[in-house]
């Protein structure tokens, strides 16, 4: 969580991004368990990024998490009810696709340094304000099943469809993940579910990550952008690797997460085309 807490500060990924995979495939800790970890982990130490955010002045985007949070909220809640009903490596492996159709989308906002980006969204009309709400409600569901998840989808419309510059999508989303998290962990205590071991989990983790993130800001605003990217794209690799190793996979598994990351990556790749805000 050391690791964890400063990618979550320094980057569009949360800190569960790191947590989830190396408790169920290293720890072998149950999805279940390594979900709650991350949402209760990241009220904490993306709280603790986000008042850094504030007190250092980093831009935020504010028209989208106006519009995206509203939207992550209630579909959080279907997530954290939904999730029950799908076997375990189900759910590995969707984190497995979320996180390899996020590799891909890193390589299409980078394939083009020199690419000119806009500081703020350069609109925010009727079109703008649906499509932040739509993502905001597919991350918050996504983020219900795996613990994390938003951040990612919002971050992905943010710099490859509204050309948003990455020092200021990051913040943004991150603000956002805090939000939705404190809804999340709210959620989970109101349900009962934040028992042991769970809970010690938590208590060790929190000294760790309430300095990690902030420093995680820190860095993000002051280290070259291209080795943060370079970072999370192997930490990504390794994360497909083991799955592929260590997640027995039937048929119906398979296909269903080829189709998804196809999907992903389809919607993915058409915003990196389009040219409505360049």
């Amino acid at each position: 969580m050391a690791f964890g807490s400063f990618i979550g500060g320094a980057t569009s990924e949360a800190g569960g991004a790191v947590a989830f995979p190396v408790f169920t495939k290293i720890l072998a800790i149950p999805p279940k368990h390594a979900k709650l970890f991350s949402l209760a982990t990241q009220s904490i130490g993306m709280g603790s990024a986000f008042l850094t955010i504030l007190l250092l002045r980093i831009r935020v985007e504010w028209r989208a998490v106006f519009w995206a949070v509203p939207g992550s909220i209630p579909m959080l809640y279907v997530g954290l009810n939904l999730a029950g009903a799908l076997p375990a490596s189900a759910v590995r492996i969707l984190f497995t696709v979320v996180q390899c159709s996020f590799a891909l989308a890193l390589y299409l906002h980078n394939r083009n340094p020199a690419q000119s980006r806009h500081d703020c969204l350069p609109r925010c009309e009727i079109r703008e304000r649906s499509i932040l709400l739509a993502f905001g409600m597919a991350g918050g569901l996504i983020s219900g099943l795996l613990g994390s998840g938003l951040e990612i989808i919002v971050f992905s419309v943010l710099v490859l469809l509204f050309r948003l510059c990455e020092k200021t999508a990051t913040p943004t989303v991150i603000v956002m993940m805090v939000l939705t998290t404190w809804a999340g962990f709210a959620m989970i205590v109101s349900r009962g579910e934040f028992v042991a071991p769970v809970t010690e989990y938590w208590l060790a983790a929190i000294p760790i990550v309430v300095v990690g993130g902030p420093l995680g800001v820190y860095a993000c605003s002051h280290m070259p952008r291209i080795i943060i990217v370079r970072v999370l794209i192997g930490l990504i690799l390794a994360e497909l690797i083991s799955s592929l190793l260590l997640i027995p996979l039937d048929r119906a598994t398979a296909v269903g997460a080829l189709v998804l990351f196809l999907a992903f990556s389809g919607i993915y790749y058409r915003m990196s085309l389009s040219q409505r805000y360049r």
